[in-house]
């Protein structure tokens, strides 16, 4: 009867039968249940109920040809699951963002578009047993585009993603986390698919911290083992906030490495821009000003400062000015609370092109003694003005 059923499940699983798959699910609960396993029966639903994604019939071929990469449905893909906390490893996603929405430096644009040609020309490659490459690492501080860019490529790959998930990949559990990563490996190595590791540092730390435990040490002797092992067919993409972290044999395994910072004057303009577009904002701001006030800042904040700006727009129904724009960053460099450090946030606006007259009025404060504070803080006497 048990071995019954799962013939049944595995029948239903690989033909993407939803229905019969559930009838299977629940007839082998009820069997547990009636031997009077009761938690093994709980588990089995849970496990099923868990279940994140409904299944999709998987086409007739699946073939990878030669040299890596087909532009087609993987189909219905199940990820497998932490034994402990039946958390599934990885969710598959069918990103939607193309290269064309993503600002980056031309260099940089220049190398994901030689990527993108070697896959389209991975057939000729093979000829010459050469491989296109499918190991890409991202890295940089947070909210300048590394997931985007990640999105952009599974899109332009006509690929899906397995966006592997920490919370289920990483186990308390001596030994686990390794098991996980194998299973992650294993899993995706029979289909094209895009596998994106976020926050790769956390699995891929130096072998050498005095202050990590065997464990972890183990876990990148694992993943680098899986490195090596994986098929043409994945293209592999790892981000890292904390390249620094990284261990040295980590780097050797990938066939490019981009360096992502804060967008440029340039790259800023076009966002900003961009972004008012979108959101269709009426305003008479000047991108220049605009470039200048938003140094250092990232893609991320830029966009969260833009979106901010054109709901002032919409709830007020008033065209979007200078002071507006200003009074906005203000708040988003201060995280608007209760003025702390709003002093040196005038400040250092006042550097970017601010007038003190500008900023006194939108803070409320009177032009001398904030002038005054700025010059304190500055020591000198170039305070901009007018």
């Amino acid at each position: 009867m048990k071995a019954e059923l799962i013939a049944n499940i595995i029948t239903a699983h690989c033909s993407g039968d939803e229905a019969n798959f559930k009838a299977a699910v629940d007839e082998l609960a009820k069997d547990e249940d009636r031997k009077g396993n009761v938690r093994v029966s709980s588990l089995i639903l849970s496990a099923y109920k868990g279940k994140k994604t409904t299944l999709i019939k998987k086409p007739d071929v699946m073939s990878v040809p030669e040299g890596g990469f087909a532009a087609q449905s993987t189909g219905g893909i199940f990820a497998p699951r932490d034994k402990d906390s039946l958390l599934e490893l990885y969710d598959i996603i069918h990103p939607t963002v193309s290269l064309d929405d993503v600002v980056l430096p031309a260099n940089q644009r220049k190398l994901l578009l030689q990527i993108l040609q070697e896959h389209n020309e991975n057939a000729k490659l093979a000829e010459h047993n050469l491989p296109a490459a499918n190991r890409l690492l991202l890295c940089g501080p947070p909210g300048c585009g590394k997931t985007m860019t990640a999105n952009a490529i599974s899109h332009e790959l006509g690929l899906p993603m397995a966006y592997v998930r920490l919370d289920g990949l990483v186990s308390s559990y001596l030994g686990q986390t390794s098991v996980n990563l194998r299973k992650v490996f294993t899993s995706v190595g029979t289909m094209p698919i895009v596998l994106f590791l976020d926050e790769f540092d956390a699995i891929a730390k130096k072998r050498d911290d005095g202050n990590e435990m065997g464990e972890l040490k183990r876990v990148v002797t694992a993943l680098l083992q899986n490195f090596d092992n994986m098929p043409d067919n994945v293209f592999l993409i790892a981000a890292t906030n904390h390249e620094h972290l990284l261990d040295p044999a980590i780097w050797r395994r990938f066939n490019y490495v981009i360096n992502f910072g804060y967008p440029d004057d340039e790259q800023r303009a076009e966002l900003i821009g961009r972004w008012l577009a979108e959101y269709r904002v009426e305003h008479n701001l000047d991108i220049k000003k605009l470039t200048a006030l938003t140094v250092d800042r990232s893609t991320a904040q830029i966009k969260e400062l833009v979106i901010s700006v054109a709901k002032r727009y919409v709830t007020t129904d008033k065209t979007v000015t200078m002071d507006d724009f200003i009074e906005l960053l203000i708040q988003q460099l201060t995280n608007n609370a209760n003025g702390t450090g709003i002093v040196e946030v005038a400040a250092d606006l006042n550097k970017k092109g601010a007038s003190v007259r500008t900023l006194a009025k939108i803070l409320k404060m009177p032009h001398n003694t904030l002038s005054y504070q700025i010059n304190k803080i500055n020591k000198e006497d170039d305070v901009t003005d007018g």
